[in-house]
């Protein structure tokens, strides 16, 4: 980062005092002495149209959404009327790619916008954690944003530190996933009442608020109203066979496995459900901002971290295995004034959520980050540059350019090295589907180069006592690893 926003630690200790002020025609950031705060505000008020004036800032992220499965991206059902709206007054990204068909590098990208081999969580999933990186809750709080996260998924608990720059990180899980019960996780309702509590206590200053929902990450148990709600087609696949592990490999992974259900479709349906269950909730979050803003305005921001995987390449109801679209594709909407609802077929990426969401709340972007400001080219109406969009599993990356996907890796097996493994280039078509191409030859040294650096990673401590103590509590024993 550069050395224009001081770096300071997240989520402990009193929150630091910031100002306002122009210099050579720009906004900068200076810690203020407590007896002159009052006097800096004021001089911040009157020489760069006041922090209150300034946005709010909703970024919501949802766990394991396809795109696909959205009505405003085509679903026959309508599993999302909330996000749909949301959509029709913004502006929908029809090809937004996840940097990780895994929650912790996704988000580590969407907060720092690095790529997942230029931040230290890299590619992993809950070992790692964010270390020297300054991330998108920073600059915004250093602005004179209040800031809090509501999360709802393990891997995403402070001990990753993405809690950097948040006033309030509550990453407080009480509901035990069905299979796999050291797996805590938290429902959307109980999230939405926890971030609108929040919400409701603010004042005067604008409010940065990270709100992530986990429902539609597998096990698939909507609430059983929503059971059946959106039954899905059979295509004519037979009985999946139930695994014994979770690779989801031509069957039914252990963690997924439902009593009774066998079928694809089956499944299918309970993830719809469960979305429709998320997209409730969301309507909650998005009237609360909404009536706040009336004023000052907001912005906000919505995505995915990964998708699923229902049967392509031989993978059913998992992530992480894949960088193709399947996992890969991921919804992106941004709602802000000024710019005007439409959509856009250019690929953007996770990297470009924090400068998107800065440059709209008026907080300058540093010059080091991977991703780009919407905002100005969306307000103009010009076309994206032509960029090579990463999509990072360790094992298999793959590279995004417009409408082509190229793929180096693979998911390992026994005596098979990355080198010797598969490169495959892809056409990605308008729906979302992708078929095979011949190999785009201008695309592998780009690719090659990208996968031969990595930022070393740094470990993550282990669970805390209080987790295990959650653990203990609900009667699960030790706890196991997620």
């Amino acid at each position: 980062m550069t050395a224009l926003w001081p770096r300071v630690t997240g989520g402990a200790g009193p929150r630091p005092e910031s100002v306002c002020f122009q210099e050579t025609g720009r906004v900068l950031l200076r810690r203020g002495a407590p007896g002159l705060v009052g006097l800096l505000l004021l001089a911040a008020g009157l020489g760069c149209g006041g922090v209150g004036d300034r946005p709010d800032v909703l970024l919501v992220t949802i766990d394991t959404l396809r795109a696909d499965h959205l009505k405003i991206y085509g679903f026959a059902h309508e599993t999302s009327p909330s996000i749909d709206e949301l959509a029709r007054q913004g502006v929908t990204f029809e090809r937004a790619v996840a940097a990780a068909p895994a929650t912790a590098p996704s988000h580590a990208s969407i907060m720092t916008s690095r790529y997942t081999r230029r931040h230290s969580i890299g590619f992993r999933n809950g070992a790692t954690k964010l270390s020297t990186e300054g991330t998108l809750a920073e600059l915004l709080r250093d602005a004179g944003y209040r800031t809090a996260a509501f999360v709802s998924n393990m891997v995403l608990q402070r001990r990753v530190g993405l809690d950097k720059g948040f006033d309030v990180y509550d990453d407080a899980l009480t509901t035990s996933e069905t299979n796999r019960k050291y797996i805590l996780e938290r429902r959307a309702p109980d999230t939405t009442d926890r971030a609108l509590a929040w919400l409701s206590e603010q004042g005067r200053e604008p409010v940065f608020l990270w709100v992530h929902y986990q429902d539609p990450h597998g096990p698939y148990t909507p609430p059983s109203e929503l059971v059946g709600r959106f039954p899905m087609p059979n295509d004519g696949g037979g009985e999946l066979p139930l695994l014994s592990d979770d690779s989801g490999k031509s069957g039914i992974p252990a963690y997924q496995a439902i009593e009774g259900l066998r079928h694809l479709h089956e499944y299918r349906s309970r993830y719809a459900s469960e979305i429709r269950a998320v997209d409730d909730q969301l309507g909650r979050l998005l009237r609360a901002i909404e009536a706040r803003a009336a004023e000052r305005g907001s912005v906000v921001l919505l995505t995915a971290d990964h998708g699923e995987s229902f049967g392509e390449r031989d993978r059913y109801l998992v992530h992480f295995y894949t960088t193709t679209p399947e996992n890969a594709h991921v919804p992106m909407i941004v709602r802000a004034r000024g710019l005007p609802p439409s959509r856009r077929t250019d690929p953007v990426h996770h990297v470009d959520v924090m400068p998107t969401l800065l440059e709209l709340a008026g907080v300058e972007v540093p010059n080091d980050v991977d991703g780009l400001a919407l905002g100005p080219l969306l307000r103009s109406g010009a076309s994206l540059p032509e960029r090579l969009l990463y999509c990072d599993a360790g094992h298999e990356t793959s590279v995004y350019r417009g409408d082509r996907i190229t793929r180096m890796g693979g998911p390992p097996s026994p005596g098979r090295t990355r080198s010797a493994q598969a490169w495959a280039s892809y056409a990605w078509r308008s729906e979302g589907s992708f078929e095979r191409i011949d190999l785009a030859i201008e695309d592998l040294e780009p690719l090659r180069q990208y996968a031969g650096s990595r930022v070393e990673g740094v470990a993550a401590p282990s669970l805390s006592d209080e987790d295990i103590e959650r653990l203990r509590a609900l009667g699960y024993g030790e706890a196991a690893s997620p």
